[in-house]
């Protein structure tokens, strides 16, 4: 082989490469490359609409294509085992004549090695560093390949239809279904797993993770894994009257009351809302609550949630009793216990402050912030302060300020029964107290009897 033949043989063979190189990295970008990425760009009008739209029929006709890049890299393979190993010997050829060894052992080991050389670099350049890419970069890749893929599909198209016509045929003889990308499905863990994945590349906020961890687990409850138990249930009875009924409201803060029959549980007839009881007690608040009742809906115990959020919407229902296989009551689900499960907790204005202007250590004292409403304070506390009620002042902060403008950090004062520590000034502002109850000398001599 004349040495102009060696170089135009590296020449066409680095072109090869190349030609390889490129319907492996166009196999990959396919298989990397979710139709749902592509469609999220056309609808934000992203990149080229044309090279986008025929991606797009490439990922949902992805035997077709990939069986495309799959004659291309054959039909490469070949032409570089046709003369590229015979270049590379004869190379080696040239250089082992340099050495002692004899004719015929040169052209078996250079033979050889030519084959592992171009094996070599052929596994390197055209498969792992592309494939790579690929998987790196898919959309970006996709977009390189997709209009010289295109062109080569058309090229090829009779042998590629003649190739998926001839393996669908064989698989269905050997009982197995051609595989069909449109039929893909994917199970809720494998959803959460990719959901992960996308968190931790930023592609998606981690609450909507938590919002979709929480939706799949809320498909697998049932109305007794939410509900309020029977035992904790508070009720009115038929009898009761409105003006009981509004006392009661007052005291327990719930909006809506079970209404029974003589004191059974396990009778529920309706129930009442708030609204209703502030509004007849206007009116009259002698009469029985069974003026303002309103129809409950009973669920059995194993109704799942999502089943139950149905009815409540088709029934305008906020609230269902719970029902178990006897009839008896276990208790109620409100649409605010479904709410919870998919969003966390969520107080409204009958739950404790919130946690962020009073906060209770590990060790049991209690942080109250400045910002704290007077009236939050003595909700917390389940206390009224005379001081407090005889005060235009908002916030603890303002009403400490107002009355001990000289209190320093570390220094404490006693308030009605309730000593205030000041922990933290921020800005000339009292951000912090300590807050703790201060028990008179008859508690104090009793825990002391109780210690010993």
């Amino acid at each position: 082989m004349s040495p102009a033949q060696i170089v135009t043989n590296l020449v066409a063979t680095l072109l090869i490469f190349i030609v390889a190189s490129f319907f492996v990295a166009a196999e990959f970008a396919l298989v990397q490359t979710r139709p749902s990425q592509l469609e999220d760009m056309l609808a934000k009008g992203q990149g080229n609409k044309k090279k986008l739209r025929r991606a797009l029929h490439m990922t949902h006709n992805l035997n077709e294509y990939l069986s495309t890049t799959q004659v291309g890299t054959t039909l490469v393979g070949v032409v570089l085992g046709w003369f590229s190993a015979d270049t590379f010997a004869t190379i080696l050829e040239d250089l082992f004549h340099l050495t002692p060894m004899n004719d015929s052992l040169i052209k078996s080991v250079s033979a050889i090695l030519g084959v592992v050389l171009l094996t070599y670099l052929e596994v390197v350049l055209t498969e792992v560093v592309p494939k790579n890419i690929a998987i790196d970069k898919p959309v970006p890749m996709m977009m390189g390949i997709v209009t010289p893929l295109h062109i080569f599909h058309t090229i090829v198209y009779p042998f590629v239809w003649l190739l998926n016509t001839s393996s669908n045929g064989i698989l269905k003889l050997m009982g197995f279904t051609p595989a069909d990308e449109e039929n893909e499905v994917y199970s809720q863990s494998e959803i959460i797993k990719l959901s992960r994945n996308a968190v931790h590349g930023g592609s998606l906020d981690k609450e909507d993770l938590t919002y979709m961890e929480r939706a799949f687990e809320l498909n697998d409850k049932v109305a007794k894994d939410i509900m309020t138990d029977r035992t904790r249930l508070s009720v009115l009875d038929s009898t009761d009257t409105i003006a009981y009924a509004l006392k009661k409201y007052l005291e327990e803060g719930y909006s809506r009351f079970p209404v029974v029959r003589d004191n059974d549980k396990d009778d529920v007839v309706g129930y009442v809302y708030a609204y209703d009881i502030v509004q007849q007690s206007q009116i009259d608040g002698n009469v029985p609550v069974t003026r303002i009742i309103r129809t409950i809906i009973t669920v059995p115990e194993s109704m799942p949630i999502q089943d139950i959020l149905h009815l409540m919407i088709s029934k305008h229902t906020p609230i269902v009793l719970v029902v178990d296989e006897y009839g008896g009551t276990s208790g109620i689900v409100t649409d605010k216990d479904i709410y919870e499960e998919l969003f966390g907790s969520v107080k409204d204005e009958i739950d404790d402050v919130s946690d962020d202007y009073i906060i209770k250590d590990k060790d049991g004292q209690v942080h109250v912030s400045g910002k704290t409403t007077l009236y939050d304070f003595e909700r917390f506390f389940h206390t009224d302060l005379k001081a407090f009620q005889d005060s235009d002042i908002i916030t603890i902060g303002g009403y400490m300020m107002e009355h001990y403008p000289n209190l320093k950090k570390g220094e404490s004062i006693e308030l009605e029964g309730y000593k205030f520590t000041l922990d933290s000034i921020e800005q000339g502002f009292m951000r912090w107290f300590i807050v703790e109850p201060i028990k008179d000398k008859d508690q104090k001599d009793d825990q002391s009897k109780d210690e010993n």
